[in-house]
């Protein structure tokens, strides 16, 4: 699986408290089945994070990582909570992308309304960048609204893995595991990530979710959503 979504770079947000934490997660990612990972540190408008510091700090990481004998491709990106003028901060550098390409991973307020998300994807996409909305499952506008429109205006939807993990009549129930189960049997799920912090708190759950998918999914769309649409991050090009 490709992880787009992780917290892995120490000393940047809320995600790993130092670079030994940080191998651990890798660790344990890999361990499930993920090949390749893309650390999105938080950018807020308020505090934002150094593009040159993710950069360095990630360096260190896989120097620990190679060391550890762990086979895993890393790369950069930033997790952006939108705000109005960030396609001025993506092209002036200061945003990271995912993977240096021109898509780009944003989050919302749990509440932000549908007008607001669907404001955000037409500003992204005329600045000529390709807007991919994090862990979908959790905003509320999404979840009233459905993705069919914003789909179609060019987002695409990262949803995440822990849903899938959980079991029983509490799953059935949950709104969050609802979503993702119903998106991703409507082939309306682009990419998945883990949104892995730290060790203790929020660990990478991919394991549950590969043996879902592997039950509930057809082959053909089981592979684009778990390794290759991402790949066509890493070579910049839209998914078909």
């Amino acid at each position: 699986m490709f992880d787009i979504h992780s917290h892995i770079i120490y000393h940047i947000d809320d995600g790993a408290r130092d670079i030994e934490e940080s191998v651990e997660l890798i660790r344990s990612d890999t361990r499930q089945g993920v090949t390749d990972i893309i650390a999105t540190p938080h950018y807020y408008v308020q505090y934002p994070t150094d593009p040159k510091r993710i950069n360095e700090k990630l360096l260190d990481i896989k120097q620990a990582v190679s060391k550890e004998g762990i086979e895993v491709n890393l790369y950069t990106g930033n997790e952006v909570l939108y705000f109005d003028s960030m396609t001025e901060r993506l092209k002036s550098g200061e945003i990271l992308t995912l993977c240096g390409s021109k898509y780009t991973l944003i989050e919302f307020y749990p509440l932000e309304s549908y007008t607001t998300i669907m404001k955000c994807i037409r500003n992204v996409r005329q600045a000529g960048y390709r807007p991919v909305i994090a862990h979908a499952e959790r905003f509320k506008g999404l979840q009233d609204n459905g993705l069919s429109e914003v789909i179609s205006q060019g987002a695409y939807i990262q949803l995440s893995t822990e849903p899938l993990t959980r079991r029983g009549l509490g799953a059935m129930l949950d709104r969050e595991t609802v979503f993702v189960r119903n998106a991703l049997k409507k082939r309306q799920g682009h990419f998945l990530g883990t949104d892995m912090h730290r060790t203790d708190t929020r660990p990478p759950k991919v394991e549950g979710a590969l043996n879902w998918i592997q039950k509930n999914l057809d082959p053909e769309y089981a592979e684009k959503v778990l390794s290759g649409n991402a790949r066509r991050i890493v070579e910049d090009v839209e998914i078909n």
